[in-house]
């Protein structure tokens, strides 16, 4: 039966590819192999969108076991105020496009209408991974970046159920809502799939599903199945069998970790914040499916060994896979001359150092970033510091008092710890947790895990003569990984109570 439902998917594939249908027409290549972002301002988006909030939206077909297995095709997706930028349920089709889109898989019309009536949207075509646009098969999926604001804080979008006549999978006319009422942004990464329904567009006579022969794999060309006489968009009812929608497709948002712009240059801000937010970033990647599909990367032992970037690649992700450690991702950025760390695309050429290369580049970085906290320090902020030392109690203002504190702890060298079991550590005039967890494993974040397995009632209260026990970096990591992914479990809860 799934060789059956295989190689009638391939078969679909096939025609829908094939110049006898027309179902993907050039217009529609306006994506890359990366993320998108289409605006109707015509400007920068950057400044248009001002202070936006950037999620990748995932759609995954996972139509192989359901008693209907279908591709699905291209989209389009937009941001809006007010309900029913696409359709208004009940209502007649709007005329912009979204006969084309439902009944030939052709997003074009509907985006440009949507960008010239000054709202942001945008067309997903290429499946994570490819090189090209198409429909993506179970198994497959589109993956876009959006950028919200409270002005545009709901979300829809639209993709062609391909074995069908005008049927298409999305969400109410009020769309997904990622920034709240309170100017919340939704956090974590969430399952929307509950809140999407199969429409029927209400253009076209529908036929049964994945016989009919004017449905767009079979169709002899765009637009041939008989109009649906005064059809209303509307949740499907034809009397026909459909497979429910979360058994066609699951969609999940997640709220991107983005760099401010020239926070490299800021030497607290890169040791410290950027360096927290791009290790708690992939750890929390390398624990979703998308950032456990890579194995490990075999670096060349002389000269950079050459790497394309794939669905669900940070460079965070990309070092721990080459080099053991997520903190190395400053390597690969410095080499490649990246502009910004936290912007890779799929299909992207990087070289990666050899191990003692990005240690050698670690090193001087590190060097640098030193040389200028010391020639920064004065007494104005040691004694900043010595206040806030004594004031904080939360883990922000932990992440703060270590950032004061490196300059001393930059001095005393790195801790070399153990490979196998805890390294033995005395706490000497000046530490604190966030500072030997700098020397010890690259990253203040780390103190978390210190904390822990010493078992510190206060991570904020340690004494001189203090025996520390360090774990290795892989218990370490694990144990971030697990504090993670509790951290994500208590705001699931937390949002859910609210």
């Amino acid at each position: 039966m799934q060789l059956k439902k295989l190689l009638s998917l391939m078969l679909i594939a096939m025609l829908l590819l094939s110049t006898s249908v027309v179902l993907f027409p050039a217009e529609i290549a306006i994506a890359s192999n990366g993320t998108t972002f289409e605006s109707g301002h015509g400007g920068d988006d950057k400044d248009e969108m001002g202070d936006a909030v950037t999620f990748v939206v995932r759609i995954e077909n996972i139509s192989g076991d359901s008693d209907l297995s279908t591709p699905f095709a291209p989209g389009v997706w937009v941001l809006h105020s007010d309900p029913g930028p696409l359709f208004t349920e009940g209502e007649e089709d709007k005329g912009y496009g979204l006969e084309a889109l439902a009944e030939d898989g052709d997003p074009s019309a509907l985006a440009e209408a949507l960008n010239s009536m000054d709202l942001h949207a945008g067309v997903f075509n290429t499946p994570a991974g490819a090189d090209g646009p198409g429909v993506i098969l179970p198994g497959q999926a589109y993956e876009f970046e959006v950028k919200v604001t409270s002005d545009a804080p709901y979300l829809s979008f639209a993709t062609m159920f391909v074995q069908s006549n005008d049927l298409f999978v999305g969400p109410g006319e009020g769309g997904i809502a990622l920034i709240d009422m309170d100017g919340m942004a939704m956090e974590g990464m969430q399952d929307v799939t509950a809140e999407l329904q199969l429409w029927d567009a209400g253009t076209e006579a529908n036929e049964e599903p994945g016989v009919g022969g004017d449905q767009a794999p079979r169709q002899s060309g765009p637009n041939m199945g008989l109009p649906e006489i005064e059809g209303t968009v509307r949740v499907v009812d034809d009397g026909y069998s459909y497979p429910d929608v979360s058994a066609l497709v699951k969609v999940t948002i997640d709220k991107a970790m983005m760099m401010e712009a020239g926070m490299e240059k800021d030497d607290e801000m890169m040791s410290d914040k950027d360096d927290s937010m791009m290790s708690d970033k992939d750890d929390k990647m390398m624990s979703d499916k998308d950032g456990m599909m890579g194995g490990e990367i075999m670096l060349m032992d002389e000269g950079d060994t050459p790497y394309t970037v794939a669905a669900g690649d940070t460079l965070g992700s990309i070092s721990r896979r080459a080099y053991g450690a997520s903190k190395y991702w400053k390597a690969i950025c410095s080499a490649n001359g990246l502009a910004n760390c936290n912007l890779i695309h799929i299909g992207d050429e990087l070289m990666l150092p050899s191990h003692a290369d990005a240690m050698a580049k670690m090193d001087m970085m590190m060097m640098g970033e030193k040389d200028s906290m010391m020639s920064d320090k004065d007494d104005s902020m040691m004694s900043d510091k010595d206040d806030k030392m004594m004031s904080d109690k939360d883990d922000k203002m932990m992440s703060d008092k270590d950032g004061m504190m490196k300059d001393d702890s930059m001095m005393m060298g790195d801790i070399m710890l153990m490979e196998d079991g805890d390294t033995p550590y005395t706490v000497v005039a000046g530490d604190t947790l966030g500072a030997i967890a700098k020397r010890a494993y690259g990253s203040i974040g780390y103190y978390k895990a210190i904390c822990s397995a010493n078992e510190i009632d206060n991570c904020d209260v340690i004494d001189i003569g203090d025996e520390l026990l360090l774990p290795t970096q892989a218990e370490a990591e694990e144990m971030m990984d697990s504090m993670m992914m509790d951290d994500g479990m208590d705001s699931m809860d937390k949002k859910d109570d609210m």
